[in-house]
């Protein structure tokens, strides 16, 4: 039986085309706006600061929740291949993870507004944000495997670490990033370099020899230990 085949509609397929084109226009639009004027920009601002209407925003996009969802898309894509490129040229488990933070801070730092306006958006589940925390947790653990091997340490715990590391390499990030141009505030090198220290030696995971704290924790500031506080018999 002779196969049925349709034309291709050529006006549809230009029109996609078209459609596709125009969306990441308005999504570099939109983010250069932010860029140029603030995370806290309205739609309205946004459309206007763009040379548009919100009107043509909304039928490529649902909401301002949707027009953050692309832009965030579009950031952190490029932020992520930054980073797996940068954590495949390192030769150590350290280093791995100095280039890590190095590329997470270079990135909020360049575009702090467009970052603030992309974590920003109404969370949910499956968000723009939330995928790329997993993606670069699932970095984390496939770089640990990489350099310790696959037995160092149990997929659960190694789960915990490398969760936990993403969520302090972050919330040291954001705060870095709010101290704007306080004398106080260390520049993106020493900064990446205190957070890489933290990460590695104060979260690593536990082996099967380190399964319990100990009951002295080893102190490196010089201060006095503190006295625990005991009842009288």
């Amino acid at each position: 039986m002779k196969q049925v085949t349709h034309p291709v509609d050529g006006r549809s397929s230009r029109w996609q085309r078209h459609r596709a084109v125009r969306r990441i226009e308005l999504i570099t639009a939109a983010r250069d706006a932010v860029a140029a004027n603030g995370a806290a920009l309205s739609m309205e601002e946004i459309a206007t600061a763009c040379g548009t209407s919100k009107s043509v925003f909304y039928r490529y996009f649902k909401d301002k929740a949707g027009v953050q969802a692309a832009v965030g898309e579009y950031f952190v894509t490029r932020m992520r291949r930054r980073m797996v490129a940068a954590a495949s040229e390192a030769d150590t488990f350290a280093a791995m993870i100095h280039a890590l933070v190095s590329e997470y801070l270079k990135s909020v730092a360049a575009s702090g507004e467009v970052y603030r306006f992309v974590v920003t958006a109404p969370k949910e589940r499956g968000s723009t944000i939330e995928r790329f925390v997993d993606s670069v947790r699932d970095l984390l653990m496939e770089q640990h495997v990489r350099h310790h091997g696959s037995r160092a340490t149990s997929v659960g715990v190694l789960k915990c670490w490398a969760a936990s590391t993403v969520g302090m390499v972050r919330g040291a990030g954001e705060a870095w990033l709010e101290l704007g141009d306080d004398p106080a505030k260390p520049d993106r090198h020493t900064m990446s370099r205190i957070i890489t220290t933290w990460a590695v030696e104060g979260l690593r995971p536990v082996t099967g020899s380190e399964s319990a704290p100990p009951t002295s924790p080893t102190r490196t500031t010089g201060e006095p230990p503190v006295p625990e506080n005991r009842q009288e018999s």
